[in-house]
Order: structure tokens, then sequence, then C-alpha cells
């Protein structure tokens, strides 16, 4: 049975307008285009689009960060994602022979790590990435920072 403490009174007139909307109307809503975010939508950190192209020592081509945003598309959860390559290859205009080049090369500069399975399709860890983009962003920051007080 609910008590006192755990019921929260919104005014009338508030309650009868205010209905929440879930996050893919919002978008809908933003872009004019709702059939957009029928099949869904991909979050992308914003920190990735601004760092990708100039991370150090390897900054990631275009081509790659296509790839990358490909396999967020997969990243349901916390598990890797794992598609694959032909399907990875198909939906980028390119063959699956090119995403495996795209894949390789991520690994050969550290921003990918990917797991293989016999049988089954490779699983793509995204955690390096994502922590040179980290390191990348505080370090913009922390010049930022530094170019301020010699101001």
């Amino acid at each position: 049975m609910p008590t006192k403490k755990n019921i929260v009174d919104f005014p009338a007139e508030e309650s009868k307008t205010a209905v929440p909307k879930s996050q893919g109307q919002a978008y809908a809503e933003r872009w004019g285009h709702g059939a957009l975010f029928n099949k869904g939508y991909v979050v992308v950190p914003t920190l990735f689009l601004r760092h990708y192209a100039t991370l150090k020592p390897f900054p990631i081509t275009p081509g790659e960060a296509l790839f990358i945003l490909h396999l967020m598309e997969f990243k349901w959860d916390a598990r890797e994602p794992f598609p694959g390559y032909k399907l990875l290859g198909r939906r980028m205009g390119v063959s699956d022979k090119m995403a495996r080049r795209y894949a390789k090369s991520l690994e050969t500069k550290k921003y990918l790590r990917r797991r293989l399975r016999i049988g089954q399709t490779n699983r793509f860890d995204l955690v390096p990435l994502f922590d040179a983009i980290l390191k990348a962003a505080a370090k913009e920051a922390a010049t930022k920072k530094t170019s301020r007080r010699d101001e």
C-alpha cells in the first residue's frame, strides 16, 4: 500500500497537459522527420566527433570513423558488439574485405580490440578508443585552462 512518503502530488492542470514523451519522439520533433527514427537511432558521444580526427599519435580516418559509427549501432548493452564484416561492409557501401581493413587498422592503432570467436562473428571492444578520446579531451581542457591563466 502506498504511503504518503512515496506519493508525489502534481497540480491538476499540469498533469493534464504535461504528457511525458519518449526520447525517440523528442528526436522526431527536433529533426521534423519522425520516420527517420522508426528503426531506432545511435547515440554518438560528441567527444568522439570532436576528437577522432586529431587523436595522437594516430588520427582516425573518415572511413574508420564510419566503421566505428556502424559498430555503435550494434552496441545495445554492456556487451561488446558483434556484427559480421559482410553486414558492416554492405551498410558502409564497401567490401567486407575493406571493413576488415578498417578493423585491422584500428586494432593496429590500439583503438579497437577484436575478440576472435570460432564459428561466430568477432566481438569488437571499443574501450581503448573511448579511453583515448577521454584522454584527448582532458588534454585539450588542460591546455585551454593553461592558456587562460597565461593571458
